[in-house]
């Protein structure tokens, strides 16, 4: 009886742990690269001609970044990385008081190997002269959109203005 009490026991365990790590969330893992694109003004020799500039860093999206946008220039600013659970929300600092908050929603609704997010970008205000430190920043949300892409897929977002030109962000997510 001894024999069956603790086979039953090592069982219930094991059905306990499959049942708590098919329950416990997915991390996704968020990439998002931030690009400036601005068009340059061309010489006179240039007219009519299709002169693109690209920064050798951002290879993998030369061909997106050419056929969605149309600049002259784009140049890579920065890389960040980020691990998230669902239900969760990770931000990242982008250039000229900028920032965005993605939090991925579900992976794989209907068998499909999709990640759905919610992506905020933020203005964060600067603080005046003399102005008193605030615990946080206000921030302007400037853009809310749901996305849904293939795990391990990119999508490419135009931005605000920034430098002269615009603010491209290549938002990379894999679970």
């Amino acid at each position: 009886m001894r024999t069956t009490v603790i086979g039953c026991s090592i069982a219930l365990l094991a059905m306990l742990a499959v049942s708590t790590s098919v329950a416990s969330p997915r991390e996704i893992q968020i990439d998002v690269t931030s690009i400036a694109a601005t068009t340059r003004p061309a010489s006179a020799s240039e007219r009519g001609k299709a002169i693109v500039e690209l920064d050798p860093q951002l290879g993998p999206f030369s061909k997106n970044l050419r056929a969605l946008f149309a600049y002259d220039s784009y140049t890579f600013l920065n890389k960040d990385r980020d691990t998230v659970e669902f239900g969760d929300a990770t931000v990242f600092n982008l250039p000229d008081h900028l920032s965005i908050e993605v939090a991925p929603e579900q992976l794989g609704r209907d068998g499909s190997d999709m990640i759905e997010m919610v992506v905020t970008l933020f203005r964060e205000e600067p603080r005046g002269k003399g102005e008193r430190r605030r615990r946080t920043p206000e921030r302007e949300v400037i853009l809310r959109t749901k996305i849904r892409l293939k795990n391990g897929g990119t999508v490419l977002l135009g931005g605000p203005p920034i430098n002269g030109g615009v603010l491209v962000l290549a938002l990379t997510a894999r679970g």
